[in-house]
């Protein structure tokens, strides 16, 4: 610490001369002026130097934090100044504020800028609490301002230092922290550093490496490549990520990527050279692996049993497969010069351009649609077609994945069966014959209750339970019924039927109803009864009724259907049909 140990002597001498020229001048009575201020001066200077001692004390002390030495030096600053118990301080430092314990703001400060690197990075300030008289600079001397500009000077050098020491810990901690080898040699080769990934990579510690050739850790071809581009560096040039082969201690070869980059001394020239090493085996066996990946997904997309297309943000073919190909009858080149617009149905072009431009917004993940597409012969192919988005690495929407599912049979088979629903529903409305379809699932869900109870007797027990009878036969719900139907039952509306079958069934068909409770409970699906039923105007009617679960709803009874036909007074009302 020479510049401490000098400014320590000059305040030593310093202090002795005033100490000296105080002792004498009190003896002198008036003070001459010339004494006295020689005396003021030499106080002051003591004063400054004594506060950048100071300072440079503070400076050395080691530390974890430089906050430290703010706070401390903050509180220092005001002992440098001519009013010092009237004195306060301030440092402003990137943001952050120190103060000395008394620090206002007031009218009477003086500043300096901090400086660090060219640029501002903070101010000192020291100011009065009172006023005082004037001096050089308002109330504060010439060497105040000489002193605040020098205390900025050195706060920016200690900052400096501190970046520079930090810079330096944090690249010693890089070095030996990294998972690349970094090593240094000579341009002929001689290693001088080593880190700990290359002992990793390598196999040798440092102890053992240091000093001898790198030639250790590579064949002779290795060697010589190696000579060729340290005299690449030697001539100021650097290698990027060059892949080669070394040799590890145990003899095995690894694969690693080297760059090698020129050391310069303090003149400029070129003393050495510094080497990144990565193993890049890992590397080399994600790479077959992922070569090996693609092939297959490549194989999957070509060989898939659905039509499956990359597409373009604006809507053409990137990519097709052999299937995609079959269902639209074009080539892959021929697809590849189209768009999805154009083979699509012009019905349904709008549409589906409104479903990617939600895609491209965010607004949905994904979609199904089923479309139609015109094939090259012209012919209508209608396909289910989903489509997601694809994105990039910065999640930037890349393309379209479109999965394209031929199912003209199917939508030919629905259409089948729609027209086939629509002949029988036209047969059923226009039928002569009453024709119902009813819901008796809440009866045979009572009945199947009562078999819970123990009741085997069930003709017995409707015999004696006329209010079941009568519950069941509110709970059978009618589903749908035909214009016959409405005749037949004098209804004006559809809805007076629907408010019921108990309105249809007078007290003289109850046995009869009670009759086909029975046959529910004994397990038929099907029989035909002729009895009495009456007019919603309360004329009674002779019927023939055929009752019939629907195929695949014999357990439930959810689905009966019934056929009723107006018939002339049986010769004998105990006349019943029999299940068929």
């Amino acid at each position: 610490m020479p510049q401490t140990t000098s400014l320590q002597a000059e305040v030593d001498l310093l202090r002795a001369r005033v100490a000296e020229l105080e002792a004498t001048l009190a003896h002198v009575e008036p003070l001459a002026p010339d004494a006295a201020s020689d005396s003021h001066r030499l106080a002051e200077r003591v004063k400054e130097l004594s506060t950048l001692y100071r300072e440079s004390y503070l400076a050395d002390q080691p530390r974890t934090a430089p906050e430290e030495y703010f706070v401390e030096l903050v509180a220092l600053l005001p002992l440098g100044w001519h009013y010092a118990d009237d004195a306060c301080a301030r440092l402003l430092i990137s943001g952050q504020i120190y103060v000395s314990p008394n620090f206002q703001e007031t009218p009477w400060q003086q500043s300096s800028m901090i400086v660090v690197q060219g640029k501002q990075v903070g101010t000192v300030t020291v100011g009065y609490l009172t006023p005082h008289p004037p001096a050089d600079e308002g109330p504060f001397l010439r060497e105040e301002r000489s002193l605040i500009n020098e205390i900025a000077k050195r706060v920016g050098r200690y900052i400096e230092r501190r970046q520079t020491e930090t810079s330096h810990r944090f690249l010693a901690a890089i070095v030996e922290s990294s998972a690349d080898a970094i090593t240094s040699m000579t341009l002929d080769g001689i290693i001088q550093t080593w880190n700990k990934a290359a002992e990793r990579i390598y196999g040798y510690t440092a102890r053992e490496i240091v000093g001898r050739s790198i030639a250790q850790v590579m064949d002779a071809a290795h060697f010589h490549e190696m000579l060729q581009l340290l005299q690449r560096v030697r001539d100021g040039y650097q290698t990027e990520q060059f892949e080669t082969q070394r040799r590890h201690k145990d003899g095995r070869e690894i694969e690693v990527a080297i760059s090698l980059y020129p050391i310069h001394d303090d003149q400029g020239r070129v003393v050495g050279a510094a080497a990144i090493a990565r193993d890049i085996s890992d590397r080399r066996y994600f790479e077959a692996t992922m070569r090996e990946n693609d092939e297959r997904v490549r194989s999957t997309f070509e060989q898939a049993a659905v039509g499956l297309a990359h597409v373009s943000l604006d809507g053409r073919y990137l990519r097709v497969n052999q299937k995609l190909c079959a269902i639209f009858g074009y080539t892959a080149s021929e697809l590849l010069s189209m768009s999805v617009q154009q083979l699509s149905h012009p019905d349904e072009i709008t549409l589906e351009n409104e479903l990617m431009r939600s895609l491209l917004a965010g607004e949905r993940a994904t979609y199904s649609i089923e479309k139609r597409n015109i094939r090259k012969d012209g012919a209508i192919v209608w396909v289910n077609r989903t489509v997601s988005l694809a994105h990039d690495y910065g999640n930037q929407p890349k393309y379209f994945i479109a999965v394209v599912e031929d199912i003209s049979q199917r939508k030919a088979a629905e259409q089948a069966r729609h027209d086939s629903e629509a002949r029988y529903r036209e047969l059923f409305e226009n039928s002569p014959i009453s024709l119902w379809e009813q819901d008796f699932s809440a009866v045979k869900q009572a009945i199947d209750a009562l078999r819970r109870q123990g009741v085997t007797d069930f003709r017995t027990y409707f015999a004696q339970h006329t209010e079941f009878v009568a519950m069941a036969l509110a709970q059978v719900k009618m589903l749908a019924f035909n214009r016959a139907s409405l005749a037949l039952y004098a209804a004006r509306t559809r809805d007076e039927l629907l408010a019921g079958l108990d309105r249809l069934v007078p007290a003289e068909g109850y046995p009869l109803f009670t009759e086909e409770l029975t046959w529910i409970a004994e397990g038929r699906t099907t029989f035909t009864w002729e009895g009495v039923n009456q007019r919603l105007t309360g004329e009674h009617i002779h019927v023939r009724l055929h009752w019939s679960a629907a195929p695949g709803h014999e357990e439930t009874l959810d689905r009966v259907l019934v056929s009723i036909e107006e018939i002339d007074a049986p010769a004998a009302l105990s006349k019943m049909g029999v299940a068929a």
